[in-house]
C-alpha cells in the first residue's frame, strides 16, 4: 500500500484517485512585460538637432520617448523604470541648458519650472540634455503608480527600478549630487513609502520574515504567493555599489529599507537582480531565476534593435526566464520614427507564467 501511495504522489494523483492540486503561484513564477526609461518625455526639437550635430549616435539612441505611467499600465506593463536625482534643496534642475534652447527656438515644451524649484528628488533622463519626464518628482511618478493600482484592485504586482546616475558626466551638464549620504537615502526611502503607504508595498522585512537573509527565504519559503502580490507594488533600487552600500548601512539585511536592494548573486541580501544582456548572460538568468532570485533583463537597448527589425535579443529574454522584460517598444508605444517594432511575450500577451518555473498549462491576469 505504501508503495502505491508512493507512486500516486510521484504522479501528481491524490488518495481519492483525483489529481492534486496545483501549488500556488508565487509572486516570481510569472514573467511580465516592462519599459525602460518609463518616464521619458520626447526630447525638443531643437535640442535633438542640436544634439545630432554635437554626437549623432547618442541623439539615435535618445530618440523615443513613453506614454504616460497610466497608459503603460493600462496596456499592461508591469515593471517600471524610474531615473532620479537628488535634490533636497530645490531648484539644482529648475533651468536647464535644454529648455533655454528650446524656447529660443520658440518651442513650448511643457517644462515645469515650479515643482523643479521644490525640494525633493527629481525624474529625467540626462541632466539639461533629456530633461523633459512625463512625472517630474518621484512623488508624482509613484503617485501616478499608486493611484491606478488602488482603481485596478489585483493587478499583477508592478516591479518599479529606481536608478541614480549621480556622478558627474559632460561638464557642460548639471552635475548630480552623489547618494552615499545617509540623509539622501533615508529621504528617498520616506518618499517611496509616502506615495506608496502601508501593505500596498512589500519590502525586504516581510519577504525575510523570520529567516535571517533574504536568500534563506528564498531557500525556505519563497516569495510571498502571487495571490497576496496583486495589488501591490515592490522597488529596487538600481544604483552603483558604493550607494548600496550606504543603502544598507544601520541596516543589516536591508532592515526596515523600503526598497529592494541590487548585490552581487551571492550575496545574502541579493533577492531582485538587474541582468541587462540575455544573449551574454542567458545562463547566469536561468540560474537566478531557478534559484528564486526574481530578475529584470531588456529586450532592446538605444533604438538599435528596433531599427533592424531584430527580435534576437527579446526571444533570449523571454527564454531566459527573467520575470520582467523591459523594452523601449511596448505595443502602442510612440514611435517617432516610424519604426513599426513592437514587443510583446510569446502569444502576444503581456504577462505569462514564467516558462522556467511553471510547467503545464497556465495563464495569469495582468
Amino acid at each position: 500500500m505504501l508503495a502505491v501511495m508512493i507512486l500516486l504522489a510521484a504522479l501528481g494523483v491524490g488518495a481519492a484517485g483525483l489529481p492534486s492540486p496545483p501549488a500556488p503561484l508565487r509572486m516570481n513564477d510569472i514573467q511580465v512585460l516592462g519599459s525602460h526609461n518609463s518616464f521619458k518625455s520626447r526630447i525638443p526639437t531643437a535640442v535633438m538637432a542640436e544634439l545630432r550635430r554635437r554626437d549623432a549616435r547618442l541623439a539615435e539612441a535618445l530618440d523615443y520617448y513613453h506614454l504616460p505611467l497610466r497608459a503603460q499600465l493600462d496596456r499592461g506593463v508591469r515593471q517600471l523604470e524610474i531615473d532620479i536625482f537628488a535634490d533636497p534643496e530645490g531648484g539644482r534642475y529648475a533651468d536647464p541648458g535644454g529648455e533655454r534652447l528650446a524656447k529660443a527656438a520658440g518651442e513650448s515644451t511643457g517644462f515645469d519650472a515650479a515643482a523643479m524649484r521644490k525640494p525633493g528628488y527629481k525624474v529625467f533622463h540626462i541632466p539639461d540634455v533629456d530633461y523633459l519626464s512625463g512625472c517630474v518628482t518621484l512623488l508624482r511618478c509613484l503617485g501616478e503608480v499608486n493611484e491606478w493600482s488602488r482603481a485596478h484592485p489585483g493587478h499583477l504586482p508592478i516591479m518599479v527600478t529606481i536608478n541614480a546616475a549621480d556622478t558627474p558626466g559632460s561638464r557642460e551638464v548639471t552635475a548630480p549630487l552623489p547618494l552615499e549620504d545617509a540623509k539622501l537615502l533615508d529621504a528617498l526611502d520616506a518618499e517611496i513609502r509616502r506615495a506608496i503607504p502601508g501593505r500596498r508595498l512589500i519590502t525586504p522585512d516581510e519577504v525575510r520574515g523570520a529567516a535571517p537573509t533574504l536568500a534563506a527565504a528564498l531557500r525556505t519559503r519563497g516569495w510571498p504567493s502571487l495571490d497576496a502580490a496583486r495589488g501591490r507594488v515592490y522597488v529596487l533600487l538600481d544604483v552603483r555599489r558604493a550607494v548600496s552600500e550606504a543603502y544598507r548601512a544601520g541596516h543589516p539585511g536591508l532592515r526596515g529599507r523600503a526598497m529592494f536592494g541590487w548585490y552581487d548573486d551571492a550575496d545574502p541580501d541579493a533577492a531582485v537582480q538587474i541582468v541587462q544582456d540575455p544573449l551574454v548572460d542567458a545562463a547566469r538568468i536561468r540560474g537566478l531565476v531557478t534559484a528564486g532570485v526574481i530578475v529584470r533583463t531588456r529586450t532592446d537597448a538605444n533604438t538599435v534593435e528596433a531599427r533592424a527589425h531584430d527580435l534576437t535579443k527579446a526571444q533570449a529574454a523571454f527564454a531566459s526566464g527573467a520575470q520582467a522584460v523591459s523594452t523601449d517598444y511596448y505595443p502602442a508605444a510612440p514611435d517617432p520614427l516610424g519604426l513599426h517594432y513592437a514587443i510583446t511575450l510569446p502569444g502576444g500577451v503581456s504577462a505569462r507564467c514564467n516558462p522556467l518555473r511553471v510547467r503545464g498549462t497556465c495563464a495569469v491576469k495582468p
